[in-house]
């Protein structure tokens, strides 16, 4: 169960991204199995509350079978870290700077605390083990559930919401009653005004797939 100061970060995530992309078309987003063994850095911005965010990260390079011990082999840490151990999922650059266009490309691989921190920025990450994922439409300091609400599905639906353990998100049917079923969970049995989310709906047009935000509550 998240205390208030988490609840609160999560939901200002939700409300900073519907301030930077609501009256945008967001870009549908992909992972994808990849080998990469040049250098890497850290994402600037990437993860802006690890403790909520981090182990979503995590599930989806375990989902797609990416697991072991802290890819990164430099810089070396001191005795007494977080190091080896995988504690998130990382996201990672080839640019040096740290930046990521907006509904770019990045890597996604295991990471300890201590090189996933803010002062590991701009520091390279050489590796040996090479295989991680590839993450497509990614926009630097978004939640994983935005990110993961995001793949293109059957549903035209998705709902991102405030659970037990952070961020989380459903795909729904575009039916009222399917709607109202999903924002149940929002709410609660003894919620007077509900937890925050945000509905998103998908469009198809040709072969390009995007997101708009169809109903928002902070």
């Amino acid at each position: 169960m998240l205390n208030k100061e988490e609840q609160d970060i999560a939901t200002e995530q939700l409300k900073q991204f519907v301030a930077r992309f609501g009256d945008m078309k967001i870009q549908s987003t992909g992972a994808t199995v990849v080998n990469y063994s040049g250098n890497l850095y850290n994402v600037v911005g990437s993860t802006p509350d690890p403790k909520i965010d981090g182990r979503t990260w995590k599930a989806l390079l375990q989902a797609y079978g990416i697991s072991g011990n802290c890819y990164a082999n430099t810089p070396v840490p001191p005795g007494g870290t977080t190091h080896p151990g995988f504690s998130v999922g990382g996201h990672v650059t080839p640019n040096a700077d740290g930046n990521v266009p907006t509904g770019g490309d990045c890597y996604l691989m295991p990471l300890c605390f201590w090189h996933n921190g803010t002062a590991r920025d701009g520091q390279v990450f050489q590796h040996t083990q090479t295989q991680m994922l590839e993450l497509s439409g990614y926009m630097q300091g978004e939640p994983a559930a935005t990110f993961l609400a995001r793949m293109p599905g059957e549903a035209p639906l998705s709902l991102v919401f405030l659970g037990d353990e952070g961020l989380s998100y459903r795909n729904i049917l575009d039916a009222p009653e399917a709607a109202a079923k999903a924002l149940a969970v929002v709410d609660g049995p003894s919620a007077d005004r509900g937890g925050p989310f945000l509905l998103l709906r998908q469009h198809s047009e040709g072969d390009v797939v995007t997101y708009t935000v169809e109903e928002a509550r902070f």
